[in-house]
Order: structure tokens, then C-alpha cells, then sequence
């Protein structure tokens, strides 16, 4: 499923976008917004679940919202603590470190400067019933603040003065919400990770992230802010290590490359359209020596049809092994699939065959395999079953549950079924079995399977697993 919220994690995506193959603005908003962006990593599952395990705590289902819950405190108490904490150090660098806790507690006390810290978090606190009477709230942050100021929290203080002061040509960026961008990536981040091992439905994953989502949406008003935000968090958690945690510089590298593309990646979900990240792209360059290299800073054109090959079907070919069944060369003449150059000739071929009119479907379909008797699309299979007198045509949705199978002709080709009706018949990767085409055309039935027995199983796999995401996604949409 896909949710706009979830570019809010982006910082953790970007390191599995092909920006070097220039992907479609497609592609990059179907990594960027999907549960799932991992199809292609072989035991991605597991993967998540151990570093799930290893940085959170959680083992089980019913541990996913209590570290939710527990994050969304830290956001909004910490990011007021921490704004004032940057506030102060603004107003006198030189005296942060060593600061008293009276003479703190005498700044904060002028003006009621409290009030102004918690100002930017107040709406969210009464739009989303986040916090208790404001009263008590402002009494205990106030606490909270000056427990900074002890003598025995000196050496915390000078480790905080040293951090804003590498960082303090973007700290106002934050615009009072300190490091609240951050754990609220985390946030995102989890709750995606979580509905990808299981730990949530599908149902449950959007009303989290519909939640937690709009609680950030009110509290940032740009991406500017969000990222500052975002990174000043990871700056402060920069000493904590795990399996799989992003490490400060890979997080602040990736925020700035998703700002600095000049093809906004950021703006593909709607979240905050116009946002003018010039200033945090400045201040991040200079200070971490951070750019964009030639091969990240372009995008593609978008041919619908290759951009759901590619983004959609072949992660999960490749997690099987079967990335071939979209390679023109090897499938053909079984089927067509989309290119990405629209003059060639396999486009034009592709083409022809989308447009026969026994293949007569919507507009809105998304072809992305067809022959003579098939066209599939990310809603159908349309199938000419040839018989006796004539032919039928069936058109199976992706939201049935299918049944993938494979038998060999009389000629020894493997003929690749749906619901025990013959689709194609299945390219064999000569090129991994180590053979010319040539050759492989000459193969008896004992050495086809020899060579491809395990492709045909992983290519069974492969089509079941995409009829349970293509499935899902129809069963989505229409609600």
C-alpha cells in the first residue's frame, strides 16, 4: 500500500533509489511512499524484524504502539526543552557551558519565555488531546530546562555547546521545534517497517500513519523546517548505535540530497508543495561538505508503463532471480514488455499488441506484459483460451487468488499457466545456464530441466507473490 505520509521517512529511502539509472518521477514516488520499498532485497523480512528487535524493543505486535506513543512524548516535550536550550545558547555562546542554573533560571523566568518556547507545539498539543492542563505542563518543562543548569550536568552542557555551535548557521531553521522532525521520522519509519513483517494490517498501518502524519503535517508548516528539525534530532542521538541504524552522516547526507534534487523529489506526495530549501541546503553544504553528484541530479521521463515494470513488477522478479522475464531480449518471442524508449521498435511492437481490440480495456490499466493471446496489466489478465470452434477470452483481476503452474510441451517448451490456462511459455535465462541461444534451442527435455528447473520454481513464486501485492493494492484502491 502507499501513503503519502510515508515520504516522511524519507531520509531512510534514499540510499535504495537508482538515482544513477535516472528513474521516473513514478518510481521515485513509489520508493518514497510505499510500506514496502524493500521487495527487492532478498530477506528484507527478516532483516527489519531483527533491526526492529535490536533498536526498539519490539518483538511483538502489541510492543509496536507503546514505542510510538513513547516517541510522539519525546517529540513534543524534548523539541520544546531543546528549543529553549538553543534559544539560550543563541543569546550568549559564550556563557552556555558554563552557565548557573539561577542565572539560567533568571532568563527564563523574564518575559515568560517559557510560553513562547511552547507556542509552536501548543496547537498540536490541543488539536491531538497530546498533553495534560497547560498549566502543570509549563511548570514541569521549566523543570525540566533548568536540570541542564546543574553542576553535575556541566560536562552534558559543554558536549551541547560544542553541537550548536557546529551547527548553528541552520538552528533557527527549526523554527522552535528543535529536534521534534526527527523522532517523528522515527516514527513513520517503524510503523512502515512493522505492517512490512506482519505486525500491523493494512488497516492498522494507515490509521497510524494517517495519525501520526497529520500530527506532523500541523506542526511543520515546510520541508525546511521539518529536515532542520529532522537532522538537529539525529545530531543529538548521533552516539546511539544498532543493527542497521543510520548513522548521523549517512542521515544528514541523505536529507540534504532529497532537498538538493532539483526535480523536488520531496513534493511527489503533496505534503508541503513550494517548500524553499535553498537556505538548508546552504548551511548543510558548507558545514558538512555535502553535494550532489552529477549522476544523482537528474530524473527520467515517465513511460507509465516501463515506470510500473520497473518499479512494481521487477523488484519482485529480481528478488526470485527471475529479473530475465523483463529482459526484451531473452522474453521475447514469448511476449512484449514495455521499454523505456518510446521510438524503438519493441516499443512499437508492445504497443500494437496493447491495442487489439479482443484486448479492449480501461484507460486508467497499466499494461506491462502482452502477446498474441495475453495482456496483463495491474488490474487483469486477459487470456484468448483457444478452443475446438473459436476462442474465449478471460479476464481474470489480480484481486482473485491465483494459481501459477507450468507443464512442458510436446517440444519441450515450458508452458507457463494461470488457473491451468496457458499464458506464454517461459523464457529460459541462457545466459546464466552459461549457453548461446543457439544452443539452448537445441536442448532436450532432461537438460531444460537440469539447467532451468529452479527458474521455472522461482518464476511460480515470483507471479504469486505479485498477485498478492497487485491484489492488495486493487482491494485498496477501491476503498
Amino acid at each position: 500500500m502507499n501513503n503519502k505520509y510515508l515520504i516522511l521517512a524519507a531520509m531512510y529511502r534514499y540510499g535504495i533509489l537508482p538515482m544513477e539509472d535516472n528513474p521516473s518521477m513514478d518510481q521515485i514516488k513509489d520508493i518514497l511512499t510505499t510500506v514496502n520499498p524493500h521487495t527487492a532485497f532478498p530477506y528484507s523480512k527478516l532483516i527489519v524484524k531483527k533491526a526492529l528487535n535490536d533498536n526498539y524493543g519490539i518483538t511483538k505486535p502489541q510492543e509496536v504502539e507503546p514505542v510510538l506513543k513513547e516517541l510522539l512524548h519525546y517529540a513534543v516535550t524534548d523539541g520544546i526543552i531543546y528549543s529553549a536550550l538553543i534559544e539560550i545558547y543563541l543569546h550568549a555562546p559564550e556563557q552556555f557551558a558554563s552557565m548557573s542554573r539561577e542565572k539560567a533560571a533568571v532568563y527564563f523566568s523574564a518575559g515568560e519565555r517559557i510560553k513562547r518556547y511552547i507556542k509552536p507545539f501548543a496547537p498540536v498539543w490541543e488539536q491531538f488531546h497530546l498533553m495534560e492542563r497547560f498549566s502543570d505542563s509549563k511548570e514541569k518543562l521549566r523543570s525540566s530546562i533548568l536540570e541542564f543548569f546543574r553542576r553535575e550536568n556541566d560536562g552534558e552542557r559543554e558536549n551541547l555547546s560544542m553541537l550548536f555551535k557546529k551547527n548553528k548557521c541552520w538552528l533557527s531553521l527549526t523554527g522552535g521545534r528543535s529536534m521534534a522532525g526527527f523522532n517523528l521520522s522515527r516514527i513513520i519509519s517503524i510503523v512502515s517497517d512493522a505492517s512490512m513483517i506482519g505486525f500491523l494490517t493494512e488497516k492498522e498501518t494507515e490509521a497510524l500513519l494517517n495519525q501520526y502524519g497529520k500530527v506532523t503535517e500541523a506542526l511543520f508548516g515546510s520541508w525546511q523546517t521539518y529536515f532542520s528539525s529532522a537532522v538537529f534530532g539525529k545530531q543529538l542521538m548521533s552516539a546511539v548505535s544498532g543493527t542497521f541504524i543510520l548513522d548521523s552522516s549517512g542521515y544528514v547526507e541523505n536529507c540534504y540530497k532529497l532537498a538538493a534534487h532539483k526535480g523536488k523529489l520531496l513534493e511527489v506526495s503533496g505534503l508541503w508543495p513550494g517548500s524553499d530549501m535553498t537556505e538548508f541546503c546552504r548551511c548543510i553544504s558548507e558545514g558538512y561538505g555535502f553535494g550532489l553528484h552529477e549522476s544523482e541530479s537528474h530524473t527520467g521521463i515517465s513511460e507509465p508503463r516501463f515506470a510500473f515494470s520497473r518499479s512494481r513488477v521487477f523488484p519482485i522478479f529480481h528478488k526470485y532471480g527471475v529479473g530475465y522475464l523483463l529482459d526484451q531480449e531473452i522474453c521475447e518471442p514469448s511476449y512484449r514488455v514495455p521499454v523505456s524508449d518510446t521510438n524503438s521498435g519493441w516499443f512499437s511492437d508492445m504497443e500494437a499488441l496493447v491495442k487489439k481490440k479482443k484486448f479492449k480495456h480501461c484507460p486508467d490499466e497499466i499494461p506491462f506484459m502482452a502477446n498474441s493471446r495475453l495482456l496483463m496489466t495491474d488490474r487483469y489478465i486477459r487470456l484468448l483460451e483457444k478452443k475446438l470452434f473459436g476462442s474465449r477470452l478471460h479476464v481474470i483481476p489480480w484481486s482473485q487468488k491465483l494459481h501459477f503452474s507450468y507443464e512442458f510441451t510436446k517440444h519441450d517448451l515450458i508452458a507457463f499457466k494461470v488457473n491451468d490456462m496457458t499464458m506464454f511459455h517461459l523464457p529460459r535465462n541462457y545466459k546464466k545456464a552459461g549457453i548461446s541461444k543457439k544452443d539452448d534451442g537445441k536442448l532436450h527435455k532432461d537438460k531444460v530441466i537440469s539447467y532451468y528447473l529452479e527458474d521455472i520454481k522461482n518464476a511460480v513464486l515470483a507471479f504469486s507473490e505479485l498477485n498478492q501485492i497487485l491484489g492488495k493494492n486493487r482491494v485498496q484502491k477501491e476503498r
